[in-house]
């Protein structure tokens, strides 16, 4: 029986779409598998491994298993961190096998390439005027669903806030 078609606890099949997040951890521990990570959190935790300040020039791309018995760690580094990696990868694999806490990485190979940047953080929405805040209100007070008039209420908030103009509701 599928995830979708087990019983719910009131005896009703669960229909619809499933929440991302109930399978977010198997598609990404299956995705690194296939790059050979058997611990995920070598990749989902590895700002804490490397330190944050590494982690921000490299990542790691892919994990492939040596003969010897050690396996080797391609990094992705852009290109003013990646010679200084290479003089770092002796620390670097002590900090992973420490965390693991057996042998885990013998080798790194660092490759230059582009690292993926984080969205910046928006700003908060700029506090509304009393006489902006009032209009809305004023607005709004029409809508009698009291969780509509709500969610109305906090969407003309952030749109307001949002936007560069002050008086946005003044025509």
């Amino acid at each position: 029986m599928s995830e979708r078609e087990k019983p719910s606890g009131s005896g009703h099949k669960r229909r619809g779409p499933l929440p991302v997040a109930q399978n977010a951890t198997a598609l990404l521990r299956h995705h690194l598998k296939a790059r050979g990570f058997a611990q995920i959190e070598l990749v989902t935790r590895w700002a804490e491994i490397a330190g944050a300040t590494l982690a921000d020039h490299c990542f790691p791309s892919k994990m492939s298993a040596a003969a010897s018995g050690g396996a080797t760690l391609t990094l992705v580094a852009d290109d003013r961190a990646a010679l200084e990696l290479q003089h770092q990868t002796p620390k670097l694999i002590d900090k992973i096998n420490t965390y693991f806490g057996k042998p885990t990485v013998s080798k790194i190979k660092v490759v230059t390439g582009e690292i993926p940047r984080s969205f910046p953080v928006r700003p908060a929405p700029r506090r509304l005027s009393d006489d902006e805040e009032t209009e809305l209100l004023r607005r709004t007070a029409a809508v009698e669903d009291p969780g509509l008039r709500d969610a109305l209420t906090r969407l003309g908030r952030n749109a307001i806030g949002e936007s560069r103009k002050t008086a946005i509701l003044k025509r």
